[in-house]
Protein backbone atom coordinates (compact mmCIF):
# COMPACT_ATOMS: atom_id res chain seq x y z
CA UNK A 1 0.00 0.00 0.00
CA UNK A 2 2.77 2.35 1.00
CA UNK A 3 3.43 2.57 -3.51
CA UNK A 4 -0.15 3.48 -4.15
CA UNK A 5 -0.38 0.88 -6.32
CA UNK A 6 2.63 2.66 -9.04
CA UNK A 7 5.21 1.13 -9.82
CA UNK A 8 8.97 2.24 -9.33
CA UNK A 9 11.82 0.99 -10.97
CA UNK A 10 15.96 2.56 -10.05
CA UNK A 11 17.02 3.32 -13.39
CA UNK A 12 20.59 4.32 -15.02
CA UNK A 13 20.94 7.47 -16.84
CA UNK A 14 21.84 7.29 -20.66
CA UNK A 15 23.47 10.69 -19.87
CA UNK A 16 25.52 9.33 -17.42
CA UNK A 17 28.86 8.56 -18.11
CA UNK A 18 28.72 5.64 -15.14
CA UNK A 19 26.44 3.90 -17.06
CA UNK A 20 28.67 3.09 -19.79
CA UNK A 21 31.56 1.93 -17.01
CA UNK A 22 32.67 5.57 -16.61
CA UNK A 23 33.66 6.01 -20.11
CA UNK A 24 31.94 7.75 -22.47
CA UNK A 25 28.24 7.62 -24.20
CA UNK A 26 28.21 5.99 -27.48
CA UNK A 27 29.37 7.08 -30.54
CA UNK A 28 27.89 6.46 -34.05
CA UNK A 29 28.40 2.54 -35.64
CA UNK A 30 28.68 1.46 -31.71
CA UNK A 31 26.68 -1.81 -30.51
CA UNK A 32 24.75 -0.75 -27.59
CA UNK A 33 23.56 -3.85 -25.03
CA UNK A 34 21.15 -3.44 -21.78
CA UNK A 35 21.73 -6.61 -20.08
CA UNK A 36 18.98 -8.31 -17.53
CA UNK A 37 18.40 -6.61 -14.79
CA UNK A 38 19.37 -2.56 -16.19
CA UNK A 39 17.14 0.01 -16.79
CA UNK A 40 18.32 2.01 -19.19
CA UNK A 41 16.27 5.44 -19.08
CA UNK A 42 16.79 7.30 -22.70
CA UNK A 43 17.39 10.89 -21.25
CA UNK A 44 19.41 12.60 -24.31
CA UNK A 45 17.41 14.58 -26.99
CA UNK A 46 19.13 12.74 -29.63
CA UNK A 47 21.65 9.28 -30.49
CA UNK A 48 24.13 8.71 -32.85
CA UNK A 49 23.36 6.23 -35.63
CA UNK A 50 24.15 2.60 -33.61
CA UNK A 51 25.24 -0.12 -34.90
CA UNK A 52 22.65 -2.74 -33.42
CA UNK A 53 20.50 -2.20 -30.17
CA UNK A 54 19.77 -5.21 -28.00
CA UNK A 55 17.48 -5.16 -25.11
CA UNK A 56 17.75 -8.31 -22.45
CA UNK A 57 16.87 -5.51 -19.21
CA UNK A 58 14.91 -2.62 -19.94
CA UNK A 59 14.98 0.48 -22.44
CA UNK A 60 12.88 3.29 -21.71
CA UNK A 61 11.80 6.89 -23.18
CA UNK A 62 10.69 8.93 -20.81
CA UNK A 63 7.89 11.80 -21.70
CA UNK A 64 9.76 15.28 -21.37
CA UNK A 65 7.32 18.17 -19.11
CA UNK A 66 7.41 19.76 -22.83
CA UNK A 67 4.72 18.53 -24.97
CA UNK A 68 6.32 19.54 -28.56
CA UNK A 69 9.59 18.19 -27.19
CA UNK A 70 11.51 16.34 -29.66
CA UNK A 71 13.48 13.63 -28.81
CA UNK A 72 15.41 11.01 -31.71
CA UNK A 73 16.88 7.81 -31.34
CA UNK A 74 18.44 5.87 -34.31
CA UNK A 75 19.75 2.73 -34.90
CA UNK A 76 20.11 0.02 -37.88
CA UNK A 77 18.40 -3.13 -35.63
CA UNK A 78 16.80 -2.97 -32.50
CA UNK A 79 16.32 -6.20 -30.69
CA UNK A 80 13.93 -7.05 -27.94
CA UNK A 81 14.62 -10.21 -26.53
CA UNK A 82 13.24 -10.94 -23.67
CA UNK A 83 13.62 -7.75 -22.09
CA UNK A 84 11.04 -4.84 -22.18
CA UNK A 85 11.14 -1.46 -24.78
CA UNK A 86 8.85 1.36 -22.73
CA UNK A 87 7.09 4.53 -24.79
CA UNK A 88 4.83 5.55 -22.70
CA UNK A 89 2.45 3.22 -20.96
CA UNK A 90 -1.82 2.53 -21.48
CA UNK A 91 -1.71 4.22 -17.86
CA UNK A 92 0.60 7.18 -18.37
CA UNK A 93 0.94 7.50 -22.38
CA UNK A 94 3.68 9.46 -23.98
CA UNK A 95 3.59 12.68 -23.81
CA UNK A 96 5.97 14.72 -25.69
CA UNK A 97 7.23 13.52 -29.32
CA UNK A 98 9.67 10.89 -30.06
CA UNK A 99 11.15 9.66 -33.60
CA UNK A 100 12.62 6.41 -34.17
CA UNK A 101 14.47 5.71 -36.79
CA UNK A 102 16.00 2.79 -38.54
CA UNK A 103 18.63 2.95 -40.67
CA UNK A 104 19.33 0.10 -43.24
CA UNK A 105 19.86 -0.73 -47.53
CA UNK A 106 18.34 -3.49 -48.92
CA UNK A 107 21.70 -5.42 -49.06
CA UNK A 108 22.52 -4.84 -45.61
CA UNK A 109 23.18 -8.35 -43.12
CA UNK A 110 19.35 -10.06 -42.07
CA UNK A 111 18.58 -10.86 -38.34
CA UNK A 112 16.98 -14.42 -39.01
CA UNK A 113 13.45 -14.14 -39.60
CA UNK A 114 13.37 -11.10 -38.96
CA UNK A 115 15.48 -9.10 -41.46
CA UNK A 116 17.24 -5.60 -41.29
CA UNK A 117 16.27 -1.83 -40.85
CA UNK A 118 13.97 -3.91 -37.54
CA UNK A 119 12.53 -3.22 -34.47
CA UNK A 120 12.53 -6.81 -33.43
CA UNK A 121 10.54 -8.34 -29.84
CA UNK A 122 11.27 -11.97 -29.12
CA UNK A 123 10.04 -13.43 -26.09
CA UNK A 124 10.24 -9.91 -24.83
CA UNK A 125 7.44 -6.74 -24.05
CA UNK A 126 7.14 -3.68 -26.54
CA UNK A 127 5.28 -1.03 -25.13
CA UNK A 128 4.17 1.87 -27.10
CA UNK A 129 1.71 4.74 -26.37
CA UNK A 130 0.98 7.80 -27.43
CA UNK A 131 -1.86 10.62 -26.08
CA UNK A 132 -4.95 9.04 -27.29
CA UNK A 133 -6.45 11.24 -29.72
CA UNK A 134 -10.29 11.46 -30.94
CA UNK A 135 -11.32 11.14 -33.50
CA UNK A 136 -8.41 9.38 -35.08
CA UNK A 137 -10.21 9.48 -38.62
CA UNK A 138 -13.06 11.13 -39.93
CA UNK A 139 -14.74 11.93 -43.10
CA UNK A 140 -15.33 14.83 -45.65
CA UNK A 141 -18.48 16.91 -45.65
CA UNK A 142 -17.28 17.28 -49.27
CA UNK A 143 -15.85 15.97 -52.13
CA UNK A 144 -12.06 17.11 -52.68
CA UNK A 145 -11.38 17.89 -56.03
CA UNK A 146 -7.71 18.03 -57.90
CA UNK A 147 -6.20 21.36 -56.87
CA UNK A 148 -7.93 22.06 -53.82
CA UNK A 149 -5.92 23.07 -50.81
CA UNK A 150 -8.87 22.76 -48.09
CA UNK A 151 -10.77 19.90 -46.72
CA UNK A 152 -14.10 20.03 -45.01
CA UNK A 153 -14.98 17.71 -42.24
CA UNK A 154 -18.03 16.44 -40.94
CA UNK A 155 -17.09 17.00 -37.10
CA UNK A 156 -14.73 18.88 -35.04
CA UNK A 157 -10.95 17.36 -34.42
CA UNK A 158 -8.29 17.71 -31.98
CA UNK A 159 -5.48 17.59 -34.98
CA UNK A 160 -3.10 20.15 -34.77
CA UNK A 161 -1.30 22.45 -37.45
CA UNK A 162 2.28 20.71 -38.47
CA UNK A 163 0.38 17.01 -38.35
CA UNK A 164 0.21 14.94 -41.52
CA UNK A 165 -3.12 13.23 -42.61
CA UNK A 166 -3.65 10.97 -45.32
CA UNK A 167 -6.89 11.67 -47.89
CA UNK A 168 -7.83 8.02 -48.89
CA UNK A 169 -8.90 8.03 -52.63
CA UNK A 170 -12.25 7.44 -53.93
CA UNK A 171 -11.25 5.04 -56.56
CA UNK A 172 -9.99 1.59 -56.13
CA UNK A 173 -6.50 2.99 -57.07
CA UNK A 174 -4.61 3.00 -53.54
CA UNK A 175 -1.90 4.59 -54.66
CA UNK A 176 -3.78 8.16 -55.17
CA UNK A 177 -3.77 7.96 -51.59
CA UNK A 178 -2.53 11.28 -50.34
CA UNK A 179 -0.26 12.52 -47.30
CA UNK A 180 -0.51 16.43 -46.84
CA UNK A 181 0.65 18.52 -43.66
CA UNK A 182 -1.77 20.73 -42.06
CA UNK A 183 -1.03 24.20 -42.33
CA UNK A 184 -4.10 25.62 -40.11
CA UNK A 185 -7.33 24.42 -38.79
CA UNK A 186 -10.72 26.21 -38.93
CA UNK A 187 -13.27 24.98 -35.70
CA UNK A 188 -15.42 27.76 -35.98
CA UNK A 189 -17.72 25.50 -37.28
CA UNK A 190 -17.83 22.66 -35.11
CA UNK A 191 -19.99 20.65 -37.59
CA UNK A 192 -17.86 21.73 -40.53
CA UNK A 193 -14.42 22.01 -39.71
CA UNK A 194 -11.93 23.40 -42.82
CA UNK A 195 -7.76 22.03 -43.37
CA UNK A 196 -5.99 23.75 -44.97
CA UNK A 197 -3.04 21.61 -46.48
CA UNK A 198 0.17 22.49 -47.05
CA UNK A 199 -0.33 21.49 -50.97
CA UNK A 200 -2.68 21.28 -53.26
CA UNK A 201 -4.13 17.46 -53.76
CA UNK A 202 -3.82 15.63 -57.08
CA UNK A 203 -6.52 13.17 -57.43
Amino acid sequence: MATQGLLFRYCSLWSDDSTWGGEFAPIEGDMVYIPPGLKLLVDVDSTPVLSAVLVEGSLIFPSDLDPSHQRTFDASYIMVRGGYMEVGTEAFPYTSKLTITMHSVKTDPQIPTYGNKVLAVRNGVLEMHGVPRTPTWTSLAATANPGDTTVTLISAVDWQVGEVVVIAPTSYESTEAEERTIISVDNSNPSAPVLTLDSPLLY
